[in-house]
């Protein structure tokens, strides 16, 4: 015969388990990126945010170039400017900041102060020559 204590017992440990599962899938969710790819010339860009969608809040972004032959780019100034297109009424939003290179990327934080569309050019100079990359995002 089953003893209330064993019953209980049981129930605690499927609690547990379905928390654990829980916590797995939180883990999971949170661990999806934004990737975005462009060619510009003979570069590929790839832009990559620490959430997708990317939220209302500051957000990690990692640019990585390679060139023509596939080697990545570490020589290049990177400027990302963020923006989000003129609506009626509203102030422009338009921000600019500058990417470091660390650890095989150039990194930074967006901070997206309104959930809707933003335009996020990277201006890559290297030899006094300058592209751009265009990407566009929706916060939320």
């Amino acid at each position: 015969m089953i003893s209330r204590i064993d019953t209980s017992r049981r129930a605690i440990g499927r609690i547990v388990v379905c928390l654990l599962g829980l916590c797995l899938l939180e883990v999971e969710v949170q661990a999806k990126k934004l990737e975005l790819t462009k060619q510009v010339g003979k570069l590929t860009v790839v832009a990559s945010i620490e959430r997708d969608p990317p939220t209302v809040d500051k957000n990690a972004i990692e640019v990585r170039i390679s060139d023509a032959a596939g080697e990545s780019v570490q020589n290049a100034k990177v400027l990302i400017n963020y923006y989000m297109p003129p609506m009626a009424r509203m102030p422009p939003m338009n921000y600019k900041v500058e990417a470091k290179w660390k650890k095989n990327a150039y990194k930074a934080d967006l901070n997206l102060i309104m959930a809707g569309p933003w335009i996020i050019l990277v201006r890559i100079t290297i030899d006094d020559k300058t592209v751009t990359a265009k990407f566009n995002i929706d916060a939320r």
